[in-house]
């Protein structure tokens, strides 16, 4: 199997496994947001800090749409040079 062909295999799976990390990541939200903050925090901080993880899940979600747009309806599937940059 030539380098070429195996991209699309390695992308698919690639992609698969970064979309199951950021739904974990997604799924163990709390202690995520409980990580990044001092020992003794305020309700405050920790709802600043949920709601910048929240953003940043959602907008990696919604890219993750575009990018299986793409990669499903063959338009980068098949271009190597794209599916290797993406």
């Amino acid at each position: 199997m030539s380098a070429i062909s195996s991209l699309v295999p390695a992308r698919f799976l690639t992609i698969t496994a970064h979309l199951v990390i950021v739904i974990t990541i997604f799924w163990s939200r709390e202690n995520n947001v409980k990580a990044c903050l001092p020992l003794e925090f305020t309700p405050e901080q920790y709802d600043t800090e949920d709601k910048k993880l929240v953003v940043a899940l959602a907008v990696t979600l919604g890219l993750f749409v575009i990018e299986l747009a793409g990669f499903f309806s063959g338009v980068s599937m098949f271009n190597s040079t794209q599916g290797l940059l993406s």
